[in-house]
């Protein structure tokens, strides 16, 4: 299912951080990682999903929490071999970083899996 973004102004970006499951990321560490968001393809969204430091707990709440099996990716937008994108999801103002491309697995810095909490959000600020 793709989602309506709209393009804003550029901005400089120091890191960015995308929430994978871990099969998703261990499957074929070989590769490029081509995963969109939790259940979506690269292929089918065009782009991979990712957020700056501050929207990540959103982010978790949102969309993985209750899960076990998930890690936070530490980006390098400037080891990235395609493009970054910040852009808006929407008619929303709040601005997101896109992967237009496979994530190189060399812009990735640091790798963390994420524990649940006892109400089942994923503990996000000891990864960060």
């Amino acid at each position: 299912m793709s989602v309506p973004v709209r393009e804003v102004a550029s901005v400089a970006i120091e890191h960015i951080y995308h929430l994978a499951l871990i099969g998703d990321w261990e499957s074929t560490p070989e590769k490029e990682y081509e995963t969109s968001t939790l259940g979506v393809a690269l292929s089918e969204q065009g782009f991979i999903h990712c957020s700056f430091r501050n929207q990540v707990q959103q982010i978790a709440d949102l969309v993985y929490r209750g899960r076990d099996d998930v890690l936070l990716l530490k980006i390098d937008p400037d080891r990235l071999m395609a493009r970054v994108e910040v852009e808006a999801l929407g008619d929303g103002e709040d601005t997101f970083p896109h992967i237009y491309g496979s994530l190189n697995r060399e812009a990735v810095i640091r790798s963390s899996r994420l524990l649940p909490l006892a109400d089942g959000r994923l503990d996000v600020g000891t990864a960060l």
